[in-house]
């Protein structure tokens, strides 16, 4: 799975999180803050980061928590702790 396939995959599961909160969908960008700009709260942050580890099969240490706030730094966390297939 490359950086594209990944980004897509994690802005359709905030965009599916966000829809469950009213959130406007305008405001889903891969640079928006999670919080600040598209209104997430933090039980819907943890909801992506157990979905984001069950899909792409990567365990993210709870450290790495607090740097994900945007699309770009969900995808660049995953492609860090994704096992590349031979």
């Amino acid at each position: 799975m490359n950086r594209d396939e990944i980004r897509d995959e994690i802005r359709n599961l905030i965009a599916e999180i966000a829809e469950d909160m009213d959130v406007d969908e305008s405001t889903i960008t891969d640079e928006a803050h999670f919080i600040e700009d598209m209104g997430l709260d933090s039980m819907a942050l943890l909801e992506v980061l157990a979905t984001m580890e069950k899909k792409f099969g990567v365990t993210i240490p709870e450290s790495e928590f607090p740097n994900i706030t945007t699309i770009n730094q969900c995808t660049d966390t995953v492609e860090k702790y994704v096992t590349p297939k031979s």
